[in-house]
This record gives C-alpha cells, sequence and structure tokens, in this order.
C-alpha cells in the first residue's frame, strides 16, 4: 500500500532528525565551559561552540570554510563518496538475504576472505588493461558466494541456525584471510603486516587522481539497480519476496522455498564478496587490514534504514558516510569527539525498528486510504 510506503519514508525521517537534534544536544553539553563563569555566560558561549562544530559536523563534507566563505571541500566529498561504497554494496547484500527473511550476518567474513584470496591474483595475476580488475572482482565474488553458501546449506538442509554459523564464520574467515597474507602475500619489506602491492593495471579506474576518487562508486550504483530489477522485475526476484512474506504460502503454490532460500544466499555471498576487494583496488593498492573493517556490519544497518529496498540502499550507505566523515572533521577541529556518531546510529536505528515508534500515523494512513477505496467503490458515497 502507499500509505504503508509513505509512513516508512517519514517514519526514517523523523527519526533522523530525532538522532541529529540529540546530537546537537550532546555537543552542546561537551561544548559547556568550566570554571567560575556565571551559568548564562557559560551558557551562551557553550551554545556559540556547539553551533560553530554542528556547522562543520553538517557541511564539512561538501564545504569548507576558508578567508570567510564557505567553498566546496573537493577532498570532503571525495572522502564520502569512497567512504560510501563498500557498505553500499554490503547493504544490498544483506537486504538481499533480509528480504528472504534469513538473518545471514555473514558480509564481514565474505568481503574480507575474498578480498585475501582476490589479493593473490590482483598480485601475479597478468597485467591486462580493464580485464584484471574485473577478474579479480570475479574472484572474490566467488569466494564471498563460496562462504555464504555454507551456512545457506546448513540451514537449507539441517535447519541450523543462519545467524550463529555465518557469524561463528566471520572468525573463520577472518583468520583464514590473515593467514593467507601473512604466509604467501606478506611485503616483506614493509614495517606491518601488509601484502605486496597489487599490479598497476589491477587497479581502478581514478574520477580522480589527487585524493584517489576510484569509480568503485559508480559500480556500487550499478549493483543497486542491477539487484532491484532482479527483485523487482524478475520470476526469480518474486519468488525470493513471496518466500520471504510467507513461506508456507510459497511452498503450496508450488515454490522450493529451500532451493530458493539457498540461491539468496549464494547472491548475497558474491555481492559481498566484492566489496573488500573494491575497496583495496580503488585506494589503497595493496591488502592493509590487520582486523575486519567493520563493513559488513555497517551493512545491517544500511538494509535496515533502506528497508531492504535495493534503490534505497545507497541514499541511506551516503547518509551513514556522510555523518561519519563531519564526524570525523568536527573531532579534528573541535573538541567533540567524533564518537558521537554511535550514538546518533543507534538512536536512528532503535526508532526505525522500532514497531511502536509512530504507529498511530501509521493507522491514521491505512484508515484514510481504506475510507477513499470505499468512496471509489460506492460512488463517493459511504452508507452507515
Amino acid at each position: 500500500m502507499k500509505s504503508t510506503k509513505r509512513y516508512e519514508i517519514y517514519r526514517t525521517l523523523i527519526a533522523i532528525a530525532i538522532a541529529l537534534a540529540l546530537g546537537y544536544i550532546l555537543i552542546l553539553i561537551s561544548a559547556f565551559p568550566k570554571g567560575d563563569m556565571a551559568f548564562f555566560e557559560k551558557l551562551k558561549t557553550a551554545i556559540e561552540d556547539a553551533n560553530k562544530a554542528f556547522q562543520t559536523f553538517l557541511l564539512s563534507p561538501i564545504l569548507k570554510y576558508r578567508r570567510g566563505n564557505w567553498i566546496f571541500n573537493l577532498r570532503g566529498f571525495i572522502q564520502w563518496m569512497n567512504e560510501s561504497v563498500p557498505i553500499i554494496i554490503t547493504g544490498l547484500a544483506v537486504s538481499l538475504v533480509f528480504t528472504a527473511k534469513h538473518f545471514n550476518i555473514g558480509a564481514e567474513g565474505q568481503l574480507f576472505l575474498g578480498a585475501a584470496i582476490a589479493t593473490g591474483a590482483a598480485i601475479y595475476f597478468p597485467s591486462i588493461p580493464i580485464i584484471t580488475p574485473i577478474i579479480i572482482i570475479l574472484i572474490a565474488s566467488l569466494v564471498g558466494a563460496g562462504w555464504s553458501a555454507i551456512p545457506g546449506y546448513l540451514k537449507s538442509k539441517w535447519n541450523a541456525s543462519e545467524v550463529v554459523t555465518s557469524l561463528m564464520l566471520n572468525y573463520v574467515a577472518l583468520y583464514m584471510g590473515l593467514f593467507i597474507i601473512k604466509t604467501f602475500l606478506r611485503d616483506p619489506n614493509a614495517g606491518q603486516l601488509v601484502s605486496l602491492k597489487f599490479s598497476d593495471s589491477a587497479s581502478l579506474f581514478l574520477l580522480n587522481t589527487r585524493y584517489r576518487w576510484h569509480s568503485g562508486i559508480i559500480i556500487a550504483i550499478v549493483m543497486s539497480i542491477a539487484l532491484w530489477f532482479i527483485m523487482k522485475k524478475t520470476t526469480w526476484g518474486y519468488k525470493v519476496r513471496l518466500v520471504g512474506n510467507n513461506k508456507y504460502f510459497a511452498h503450496y503454490s508450488g515454490i522450493n522455498t529451500q532451493k530458493t532460500f539457498f540461491q539468496a544466499h549464494l547472491l548475497s555471498g558474491a555481492i559481498a564478496g566484492t566489496a573488500g576487494i573494491i575497496e583495496l583496488l580503488g585506494y589503497y593498492g595493496r591488502f592493509v587490514w590487520l582486523y575486519s573493517p567493520g563493513y559488513g556490519w555497517d551493512g545491517i544497518i544500511i538494509a535496515t534504514l533502506a528497508r531492504n529496498n535495493p534503490i534505497y540502499v545507497p541514499f541511506a550507505a551516503l547518509f551513514l558516510s556522510y555523518i561519519r566523515v563531519g564526524a570525523k572533521t568536527m573531532g579534528r577541529y573541535t573538541n567533540i569527539p567524533p564518537e558521537m556518531v554511535a550514538i546518533l546510529q543507534a538512536t536512528i536505528i532503535l526508532l526505525v525498528t522500532a514497531e511502536a515508534f509512530l504507529s498511530q500515523m501509521r493507522q491514521k494512513a491505512i484508515e484514510k486510504e481504506a475510507k477513499k477505496s470505499e468512496e471509489v467503490i460506492t460512488g463517493g458515497e459511504i452508507h452507515e
């Protein structure tokens, strides 16, 4: 129903507004000065400092203050775009299995192991411009699909909890990936545990060479559109949505629910597996992680904000990366800790997922739409 969709959008926007208001209050409290000043002088100073800090938080990813004017911040903008790429991809992966009502939270392990194994190809694969990065990304995708197949198979075959199995496999993937890098691909001349540098032809095309704005953002958006088309315009996507809505109805309609669940796990893992290597190919040029980067967990936040809709995933990811870049800049130029973003994230997720939040508004919207439908059926007259 249209009213239900509007309600979900309004609820998400209101949750974000409440979280930002809470963020301002926290900044105001953090900016409150100590000392022997009168209370109202302290309050005035705190408000002025909080306004400056909040302005930096909201504007710094796209604007910077120079010589009395706000000008476009190219570096901040590129940082914002680059940081959004891996969480767009993991958000898509998580939204797919969540649509099927399976809670596979293994995207973190899938992207890490996929990146570690694909690193070998990025180092040693013959240099073929354009073709090389495509093959490397496909290798990472296959690794992610294979890793996701394990909890998918266990769920389909023996009804093992995909939450438990995928969570445990995240740690296995982490240590397997680090073992591969440390044993076979480590750069002996580096002062820390990193891989050898990727071949020149393995890098993604750069949209801006100075700040390394890579083409991963284009790949992520194309993946969003492709997944939306698959989920909304194909028979298989319809099966996944139907199985997620009511697996018993889907079963009695002739759909092989276990097969559909397993296929959803495979595609989700294939998508998640590309997130890590795209980040490394585009920005770092070698494997640099000593621990999980956290993009898989961010994917859960993104999928929740986007209501598992692939078209909304990039917007949710851009919002999350925007406030993170803003918080980092605010932390550099003010005394406000950037960890405030964690509180904002938690507030937004709590409000978005709380069924009781704005439930009265939803009920009114449904009643209003039902009344309009009845008026159409009865020719504009409602009979008591």
